[in-house]
């Protein structure tokens, strides 16, 4: 008797499994999209699909998912799909443009956006999809008018204002760029990448105070970032201060201990901080990490040499720095 019930449960879970709708399992599958069960999803836009081979939406749904997963040929197979059978779901031709542009079909992509554009007037990141889709035709012209016609909509959320802030900045509006990231921090603070990039546009301007301050922010929430510490610590080194700006560095060097520039940028804030030993130890790392411009590395570790009291080895350094050292080399090794 116990099998029995048993077998009844089983074979009534998969009678209810087999009776869902294509809406049904439409439903479901948007549900697990917006979960990030992306696989979920696709398998149940399948279901719907195969109770109803005209489910236009159905389509594009799992035809989304497909270019979310950077599985561009059968996104556009399954979008492509979606305007056959419903030529105006005009939501297809936006993510089919989208799809064009990630393959670099950027006619295709400029076709289809321009479609979407005429029966969707008001969506500001239609405009902006075709501004970038004419960039890379280079046509520049029409891409700045799309790109002001993108500035001319009013923000509706942190997303948008963060994006538009990045239009600014394209478009050398740097002031505007930080003013939109200001109001995006503002709807949405526990974002805290919206500070780093807030912090480099206020590098940029060199207001160096403020920028360290949104880059506290970031390190405070990301210390793995060891592009935030380089940013600070040359923030905290324009203003003079060469200890902090050592410590962002050390921490940098903890994350990527690789790159040549962060040991002979340490060593230059060493040497300004008069901490000759650790200038030329940072030097001289540099130089046999193959820094790029190895002139530059042997003239300032020839100064280093000299407030060391070390001449020999000064002039030694200055020999291969050509004529950049010749005054120091008149001087001192005579």
């Amino acid at each position: 008797m116990h099998k029995t019930v048993i077998l009844l449960i089983t074979f009534f879970t998969y009678f209810t499994a087999d009776a869902q709708s294509a809406e049904q399992w439409f439903a479901s599958a948007n549900n697990k999209k917006d979960e990030g069960n992306m696989l979920g999803a696709i398998k149940d836009f399948t279901s719907a699909i195969s109770l109803n081979p005209q489910y236009a939406e159905a389509y594009l749904g799992r035809g989304t998912v497909y270019g979310e997963l950077l599985d561009f040929p059968e996104a556009y197979k399954d979008i492509n799909n979606a305007i056959t059978i419903k030529p105006d779901l005009y939501e297809a031709y936006f993510n089919r443009g989208f799809i064009s542009y990630m393959t670099k079909d950027y006619q295709s992509a400029l076709k289809d956006f321009d479609e979407y554009i005429e029966y969707n007037p008001d969506d500001a990141d239609a405009f902006l999809a075709r501004s970038n889709t004419y960039e890379k035709l280079n046509k520049k012209a029409y891409a700045d008018k799309d790109m002001l016609k993108y500035l001319s909509f009013t923000p509706e959320s942190f997303h948008h204002y963060s994006t538009r802030s990045i239009v600014k900045f394209k478009m050398k509006d740097t002031l505007g760029a930080i003013d939109d990231l200001s109001k995006a921090i503002e709807l949405k603070p526990d974002n805290y990448e919206l500070f780093f990039q807030r912090g480099n546009y206020y590098l940029m301007l060199k207001k160096f105070n403020q920028a360290i301050e949104d880059y506290n922010v970031f390190i405070l929430n990301d210390k793995s970032n060891y592009i935030a510490y380089i940013k600070r610590g040359e923030s905290y080194a324009s203003i003079g201060i060469y200890s902090a700006a050592i410590e962002d560095f050390t921490n940098a060097i903890k994350l990527n201990n690789n790159d040549a520039r962060l040991y002979f940028d340490r060593g230059i804030f060493y040497l300004h901080n008069n901490d000759f030993i650790n200038a030329k130890r940072d030097i001289n790392t540099a130089i046999s990490n193959n820094f790029d411009d190895i002139e530059l590395a042997y003239f300032n570790l020839g100064i280093a040499e000299i407030n060391l009291g070390n001449l020999n080895e000064a002039c030694n350094a200055f020999a291969n720095c050509k004529d950049m050292a010749k005054e120091f080399t008149q001087k001192y090794c005579k």
